[in-house]
């Protein structure tokens, strides 16, 4: 292969990563101009390189099979109302919480026919009630590690327990929530999935989640030999007004519970998710889970 066939392939593997079709599409016609395919022999003619990258785009993003979308369609979890108090305090031992589902099954979707389960266990639950939505997590974590302390820090970079809420199919717009170990929080809604979402939203709109962490082991201590830590937290109804606020009795959302572990001993980051995803990404929400919220019959979704 030569050296410009060689940067042509490179360029049509990244084209395959990215997001923005515009982008996309300008790198299919270097792409398909370096290996050397100018024009394309048709029928009726010549085809422009313009066309062949065209002809490429459905090789880059294909669209789901319908087996796939049902596999997904299956992969549905409830969030269940509660009449009872839930103190935000990290425990999960009020009478609320052992009503919920367990959503336990954290694995690595993305490596295909090589998929496995987490090295570590993340045992979560979700709860709803008229004022807010609550999530509770247990994890296992050899190596408890917290050092970004602020508000809306990169918390990926961290220990860090996510979750991701779409509440309409037919729109791109959804929310990112972030608990790190430190108990540092991020939450976010993104009208969409670009590139430079983060800097752009991370303090765009006021939210008011509030969390607590018990940890069992020590923080930031690299060397020592730590059990796991848990999280618990509420989400107001109103931080969800930009799609609509508190969804009705029944009402299904996408949602995905994501993970990143670290440890010292480990070359990279350990990321799993309850969701069926695809691809290593937190924010392809076209393989999210189901989330529906189970509640009381007399319960409708109205003013916020």
């Amino acid at each position: 292969m030569t050296p410009l066939e060689v940067e042509g392939q490179i360029l049509f593997y990244s084209a395959k990563q990215i997001l923005d079709w515009n982008f996309a599409f300008v790198l299919c016609i270097r792409a398909a101009s370096v290996i050397g395919i100018r024009e394309l022999v048709t029928a009726n003619g010549k085809t422009s390189v313009v066309v062949l990258a065209a002809l490429l785009m459905p090789l880059i993003f294909q669209r789901p099979s319908a087996a796939q979308v049902a596999l997904r369609q299956d992969v549905t979890f409830e969030c269940r109302w509660t009449d009872d108090l839930v103190t935000i305090d990290g425990r999960a031992d009020e009478k609320a919480w052992s009503q919920a589902q367990t959503i336990d099954k954290f694995s690595l979707p993305w490596l295909g026919a090589d998929s496995r389960p987490a090295k570590t266990r993340t045992a979560a639950r979700l709860l709803w009630d008229r004022t807010h939505l609550y999530f509770y997590a247990e994890m296992e974590d050899s190596d408890l590690f917290g050092e970004i302390k602020e508000q809306d820090g990169m918390l990926w970079h961290n220990d860090v327990f996510e979750l991701f809420f779409k509440p309409a199919r037919d729109k791109s717009g959804y929310y990112e929530f972030q608990v790190n170990a430190a108990n540092a929080r991020l939450d976010m809604f993104l009208p969409n999935r670009a590139q430079g979402n983060y800097d752009r939203y991370k303090s765009a709109l006021p939210f008011h989640m509030k969390s607590a962490v018990v940890l069992d082991g020590t923080l930031d201590d690299r060397e020592d030999q730590d059990k796991g830590w848990s999280v618990e937290g509420g989400i107001p109804w109103p931080d969800f007004l930009p799609t609509g606020g508190r969804p009705a009795v029944d009402e299904t959302w996408q949602f995905a519970l994501c993970r990143y572990d670290y440890a010292l001993r480990w070359p990279g980051p350990e990321l799993s998710t309850c969701a069926p995803l695809s691809k290593r990404n937190f924010h392809w929400f076209e393989d999210y889970a189901q989330l529906r919220f189970v509640g009381p019959d007399d319960n409708r979704k109205g003013s916020q």
